[in-house]
């Protein structure tokens, strides 16, 4: 039995979504919290082995949750369930350790499969919003080219070099010599370094 944290602070979605998830005989949602702040006391009390973390909540947002999550070394499987007014957030809590993302309209089979593939380890990124960020027009720096910046985007989003090659139609070689382009410029030691560079740099 997979057993959930749910944090969603709308009261009829947080019920709608335990009891559809409850319909799976390997979902159990045991806890739910109706803030940001609720989801940290609980997280602290309890074990959980995914939560499903909504991103805009009073009191402390799903970005709170996974900071003090990464201060206390909480290494739960994160999920976020998101709306794509969301998406501005959403490479903050990839980089914050969350496993991937999901829509709220998404179909019940959708997200059960989703909190399945976190709970092993796999990374959940839906086609749709990877290419809603990846079109996004972000402030760019002159030193990277506009190839440059889409392959830092999808770094941004945990993409390996074999991803980032089939998602830009593009060699993996090719892919590496834009990654070392990148380190190189941003004046970083590696590509982790080089997305929390282009974060706090606004550049992402």
């Amino acid at each position: 039995m997979i057993e959930c944290l749910l944090a969603e602070d709308q009261t009829l979605v947080r019920l709608g979504l335990k009891n559809l998830l409850e319909l799976d005989g390997e979902l159990v949602v045991t806890h739910c919290a109706e803030n940001g702040a609720a989801c940290i006391e609980l997280l602290a009390q309890y074990q959980f082995d995914v939560v499903l973390l909504d991103m805009r909540m009073p009191e402390k947002t799903g970005i709170d949750v996974l900071q003090a999550m990464k201060k206390h070394q909480n290494t739960t499987p994160v999920l976020i369930i998101t709306t794509f007014e969301d998406c501005d957030v959403l490479v903050r809590a990839i980089n914050l350790g969350a496993r991937g993302y999901i829509l709220k309209n998404a179909e019940l089979e959708c997200l059960v499969e989703a909190i399945k593939k976190v709970h092993i380890g796999q990374q959940v990124l839906q086609p749709t919003l990877t290419q809603y960020l990846l079109s996004q027009n972000y402030d760019k720096a002159e030193r990277l080219t506009d190839k440059e910046y889409e392959v830092l985007k999808c770094l941004s989003l945990g993409f390996s070099n074999k991803a980032i090659a089939e998602t830009l139609n593009n060699s993996e070689g090719t892919i590496r010599n834009h990654v070392s382009q990148i380190i190189a410029k941003l004046n970083v030691k590696d590509r982790t370094q080089a997305v929390i560079k282009a974060i706090n740099d606004h550049l992402l």
